[in-house]
């Protein structure tokens, strides 16, 4: 799990976390950009050397992936 709701990220802007969808895959983590809302970013949790840091995605396939997994979760709600 991410310690901090609030992020910044490699582009210097500060993201808060909206959502974490645990998967197969990885753990889609869901961000929105503190200054514009309507600025979403996902990012894949991983852990690395015993950290749980945050990567971009693969390809356009995972970010259509990660966003199926966000609908698909909110329209069970």
């Amino acid at each position: 799990m991410i310690n901090n709701s609030i992020r910044q990220l490699e582009d210097n802007e500060t993201y808060a976390v909206i959502d974490m969808i645990p998967d197969d895959k990885g753990t889609y983590v869901y961000l929105t950009n503190i200054k514009d809302e309507e600025d979403l970013c996902v990012r894949k949790q991983i852990k690395e050397q015993d950290e749980n840091v945050l990567v971009g995605l693969e390809n356009e396939d995972e970010v259509d992936y990660a966003l199926r997994l966000l609908v698909q979760k909110n329209l069970e709600a």
